[in-house]
């Protein structure tokens, strides 16, 4: 589950970050990018105490969406210049290397269901 460390790894650098946002962004992109990220990590926590494949899928692909939803608000901060390139180009490494191991995870959970290839989102 290095997913799921990494995930809070990232989690605890894009908290951080959302607060240092301008007073009049904090209240939307900072307050929506700190509520996807927590769910991606609170979904990954499910998926690993999940009891059946079935349910783990579900919340990995939970971890999916709220990934891509990250991805988008880090592209408007950086649209925005509320962040520099460099920290969206490190927010992305952080996410691809995420995305990565969730996709082994998901790999492996469609084994044990039988199914063939990676899961649909």
């Amino acid at each position: 589950m290095r997913s799921v460390n990494k995930l809070f790894d990232f989690v605890a650098w894009i908290i951080p970050l959302t607060l240092k946002l301008p007073r009049e962004h904090r209240f939307v992109l900072a307050e929506a990018v700190q509520r996807v990220t927590l769910a991606a990590q609170e979904s990954a926590i499910r998926a690993g105490h999940s009891t059946t494949p079935a349910d783990t899928a579900r919340h990995l692909n939970q971890v999916a969406l709220n990934m891509s939803l990250i991805r988008f608000y880090l592209r408007l901060a950086v649209h925005l210049s509320l962040i520099t390139v460099k920290q969206h180009e490190y927010a992305s490494q952080r996410l691809t290397e995420i995305g990565r191991l969730l996709e082994a995870w998901r790999k492996s959970v469609a084994a044990k269901m039988g199914v063939s290839g990676a899961m649909a989102d």
